[in-house]
C-alpha cells in the first residue's frame, strides 16, 4: 500500500520531535536520526502527487504572532488569489530553527513546486537550502537575507542598514544630542544586526549622542515593554529610543507612558505597521521607517513563479525604505491606498 502525503506528514512530525530530543544525546543515539532521515527519503518516493494543474508554493514563516510577518502573509494570500491555479501552503515555525527545518523537509516530501522562506536564523540556512535545491524545488528567501545564498536562489527584501540610518537621521534632526537606547530584534536575524549597525555607524562621529543601552526584545511588543521598564528602573536617563521594529517601539511607549516619561522621549520604529501608523497619528510614536511588506510579498511570489516557469528573474530584489512621520503620514497613506 503506498504511503500517503498525510502519512508522511505525521511521520516527519514525529521524527522532528525525536531529532530535537536527540540534539544533546551521545553519538550512538544520534544514529537513530540518520535512520529516520533515510527512511523518510525512501518513503517520500511513494508520496501522493498533487494536481499538476495547480502550482503549489510552501511558505515558511518564523512567527504568526509577529505583526509585520502576519501582514506580509495576508498580502501574499491576497496576491495569490489573483493568480491562476496558485496554492500557498503557510507554516509557522514559532521561532524554532529545528521546527522550521522539519517544515521544509515536509514541503520537500509533499513535492511542492516552490518554497518561499523567511528564516528563523539567517546563519543556519545552508542545510535547508541544499536540501531544497537537491530536490529540484525553486527557492526564494523573503525579508530576512541568509548568509548563504548560492546560485539558483533568489532573495526579496530591503537593505537593512538603511532602516537604521533613516532612524538615526530623524533622531539627529529632532534633537541636539542625548542618550540613546536601542531595542533590538532577535540577534540570529540579519535585520536586527544591520538595523542596529546603521544607527551606530551614523552616531559614531557625533559625540553629543551616546548609545548607553542595547538589548533584544525578540521583535515582541510585550518584551519591548519589559526592556523599557527595566531601563527606566535602572535610573538611566534616555532621551531617544530607537527600535528595530514598531511592535517593540509600541511596547516601549507603554512603559514610558506609565512612567510619565513619554513626552520627553523620542521613539522611532520600523515597519509602518497599522498600529505604528495609528501611534504616529496619536503623537505617541515620533517616526517609523516603512518596510514595504506588501511589495516584498508580491516580489517573492513573482520570483518563485519566474523560477518555476523558467523565466528570467533577478537574484536579489531590493524594496526601498521610506521614513514616515506625522508630517507626511497623510501623503503616505494615500499612496498605500
Amino acid at each position: 500500500m503506498p504511503i500517503t502525503t498525510s502519512g508522511l506528514t505525521t511521520l516527519f512530525q514525529q521524527s522532528t520531535k525525536y531529532i530535537k530530543q536527540l540534539m544533546n544525546k551521545p553519538k550512538k543515539a544520534v544514529q537513530g536520526v540518520l535512520f529516520i532521515t533515510g527512511l523518510m527519503a525512501l518513503v517520500a518516493c511513494g508520496g501522493e502527487k498533487a494536481d499538476s494543474n495547480v502550482t503549489r508554493i510552501g511558505v515558511a514563516i518564523p512567527n504568526f504572532d509577529d505583526t509585520f510577518l502576519v501582514n506580509m502573509k495576508d498580502s501574499m494570500s491576497a496576491y495569490a488569489e489573483k493568480q491562476d491555479n496558485l496554492e500557498l501552503i503557510f507554516v509557522d515555525a514559532k521561532e524554532d530553527t529545528v521546527k522550521q527545518l522539519g517544515q521544509i523537509q515536509n514541503f520537500i516530501i509533499q513535492q511542492v513546486d516552490g518554497i518561499i522562506l523567511v528564516p528563523v536564523n539567517t546563519d543556519a540556512t545552508q542545510p535547508m537550502t541544499d536540501d531544497i535545491l537537491k530536490a529540484g524545488i525553486e527557492l526564494v528567501y523573503l525579508n530576512r537575507r541568509p548568509t548563504y545564498l548560492p546560485d539558483g536562489v533568489a532573495y526579496v527584501g530591503s537593505e537593512e542598514l538603511r532602516f537604521g540610518e533613516e532612524q538615526a537621521k530623524y533622531a539627529a534632526s529632532h534633537s541636539d544630542g542625548g542618550n540613546i537606547g536601542i531595542i533590538m530584534g532577535m540577534m540570529t536575524v540579519e535585520a536586527a544586526i544591520l538595523r542596529t549597525q546603521g544607527v551606530e555607524d551614523f552616531f559614531k562621529e557625533k559625540p553629543e549622542y551616546n548609545i548607553i543601552r542595547k538589548q533584544t526584545a525578540l521583535w515582541q511588543r510585550s518584551q519591548g515593554m519589559v526592556v523599557m521598564e527595566n531601563w527606566i528602573n535602572s535610573g538611566d536617563k534616555l532621551d531617544i529610543i530607537i527600535s528595530n521594529n514598531d511592535d517593540m517601539a509600541l511596547g516601549a511607549i507603554q512603559a514610558l507612558r506609565a512612567a510619565g516619561k513619554l513626552d520627553d522621549t523620542i521613539v522611532i520604529g520600523v515597519d509602518a505597521t497599522p498600529d505604528g501608523l495609528m501611534a504616529i497619528k496619536k503623537g505617541a510614536l515620533d517616526a517609523t521607517v516603512f518596510q514595504d511588506g506588501r511589495s516584498q510579498a508580491r516580489g517573492a511570489i513573482d520570483a518563485a513563479l519566474s523560477g518555476i516557469n523558467k523565466t528570467p528573474r533577478d537574484k536579489i530584489t531590493w524594496i526601498p525604505a521610506e521614513l514616515v512621520t506625522k508630517d507626511n503620514l497623510a501623503e503616505f497613506e494615500a499612496k498605500q491606498g
